[in-house]
């Protein structure tokens, strides 16, 4: 399998990533097409050892950086990483494309390059949030920040897919992230958008959720719009990171708290790994004709390394394919699909 590489992208490009690179080449026995500015990654790659890994470089002069605006960049500079790197991928060059760099970027040149899978109306970012009872899968969280109430059977279908192929879930239950869990609570787009997901064949939707219940583990597919889901992820993450800095500070404040710290530190290690974003690797462009991942722009090695395994599983699943199949059967809304493609 030939995983293509966005080397450039990223606040910890080009080290981390080539860094990422060389691990997962290792661990998963796959080839890692390193795209970017072949200088910079051979000056990168001569600080390890990399004998019998397949790392091949592809050449890509320009990057879009993360200040850039997506679309105009993606046209304003041709031969950037991710364009080439999602070229390779519609070419059948390369199986799945991986990028640390800018969501928008990525986005604009999934759907230039790879193109979307027939019938889905707008491509969706998903990604694992860990809950007490595991995990659950949440999207959009920031391919769409403005979207339409016939958008959200789709993001369900895919979501509910994902689930089952990637996770193993069998019967994904699936809830649409409000403000309250009664019926008709909610803005007009999420009381629309419930509506919709009544009639949506094919998924196991259970009506409503707070995000103070998502963490309880009461679902297993979160859908929402990407404007919401962005904030709610970000919070998610930065209240993660405030509460494992808290604990560490008030087990240091004092002698006897140091020592039960140290009493504790394999709990302690157990609870950060199980909070830590960077073991998900990064959130899956589900919607595309291929296989797509936006990690982390602060993504270190071990999160390009996942980010690299959770691309070789979707491809592994096929995903894109049952999601057109999926999306085919969906005859409710079979007609707003026709009218928005």
């Amino acid at each position: 399998m030939n995983i293509a590489l966005d080397v450039m992208g990223g606040d910890h490009a080009p080290h981390e990533v080539v860094l990422g690179a060389i691990a997962a080449a290792r661990a998963y026995g796959v080839t890692v097409s390193m795209v970017g500015k072949p200088d910079v990654i051979r000056k990168e790659l001569a600080k390890h050892k990399t004998d019998g890994l397949r790392l091949p470089i592809v050449p890509a002069s320009q990057v879009i950086e993360m200040d850039d605006k997506p679309a105009n960049a993606v046209r304003a500079k041709p031969d950037n990483s991710m364009s080439v790197g999602c070229k390779l991928v519609r070419a059948g060059e390369a199986h799945a494309f991986v990028t640390a760099g800018n969501t928008g970027g990525a986005l604009a040149a999934g759907i230039l390059h790879v193109g979307r899978v027939k019938g889905v109306m707008r491509p969706a970012l998903i990604t694992p949030v860990p809950t007490i009872k595991g995990f659950c899968v949440v999207l959009d969280i920031g391919a769409n920040a403005d979207c339409r109430p016939e958008y959200f059977p789709q993001f369900a279908i895919m979501g509910t897919l994902y689930a089952q192929a990637v996770f193993g879930v069998r019967n994904p239950s699936v809830r649409l992230l409000s403000n309250g869990e009664e019926e008709g609570k909610g803005n007009q787009l999420m009381i629309n958008a419930s509506h919709m997901l009544v009639d949506t064949p094919g998924i196991n939707f259970l009506g409503n959720v707070e995000s103070k219940d998502v963490f309880k583990g009461m679902v297993d597919v979160v859908v929402t719009d990407g404007f919401t889901g962005n904030i709610f992820l970000k919070t998610a993450e930065s209240a993660s990171r405030l509460l494992q800095d808290v604990m560490g500070e008030e087990i240091r404040r004092r002698p006897n708290s140091m020592v039960g710290g140290l009493m504790i530190k394999g709990a302690l290690k157990r609870v950060k790994a199980r909070m830590d974003d960077s073991e998900y690797g990064g959130a899956v462009l589900l919607g595309l004709s291929g296989i797509v991942v936006v990690a982390h722009g602060k993504s270190k090695a071990n999160a390009v390394q996942n980010a690299i395994r959770v691309a070789k599983q979707g491809v592994e699943s096929d995903l894109p394919a049952k999601i057109e199949m999926a999306v085919a059967q969906d005859k409710v809304h079979a007609p707003l699909v026709a009218a928005v493609a």
